[in-house]
């Protein structure tokens, strides 16, 4: 997370999913994630959120990685 000043953050983050049913992540799921937070009155609020897959298209071998890292937070 980066504080762009005490009222604004960013977060960063990357996410697997683990589909009903099954026992592992389906790398096909895996997803890049930013959100912006504004704290107002007190109180943060999502500003922005953007999902985006992780496909890393031509390159399986971060796809793979990206799976396996997240398989140790699991």
């Amino acid at each position: 997370m980066r504080f762009l000043n005490p009222e604004v953050a960013v977060l960063c983050a990357v996410a697997g999913m683990v589909m009903p049913g099954q026992s592992d992540l389906d790398r096909d799921r895996n997803a890049v994630q930013t959100l912006v937070a504004v704290k107002r009155d007190g109180q943060w609020r999502a500003a922005v959120f953007q999902n985006t897959s992780a496909q890393f298209h031509g390159r399986p071998e971060e796809a793979r990685a990206l799976t396996e890292e997240l398989r140790k937070q699991l």
